[in-house]
């Protein structure tokens, strides 16, 4: 299922292990008699939209140069003054 919406093996991986900590994390939530399965398919696919959606506002900095030019300077000084 994770391979079919990443459609990259190590995403996929990736998803998993995310899948299975949330739904570790959320287990109380889960009602005994139903479909544990489809509870997990579930997270699994909310976890992709979520991924994927967190995607659009990131922007890959390999080398480093963008985050460079990301500079805040520190205002600690000044308030100190006032």
């Amino acid at each position: 299922m994770a391979i079919s919406r990443t459609h990259n093996v190590d995403q996929a991986e990736d998803l998993v292990q995310e899948t299975i900590l949330r739904a570790w994390d959320k287990r109380s939530n889960f009602q005994a008699g139903t479909n544990l399965e489809a509870w997990l398919f579930t997270i699994l696919r909310n976890q992709f939209f979520s991924n994927y959606r967190k995607q659009k506002w990131e922007v890959e900095d390999g080398d480093g140069s963008y985050a460079e030019n990301q500079v805040a300077l520190p205002d600690q000084v000044d308030r100190l003054e006032v």
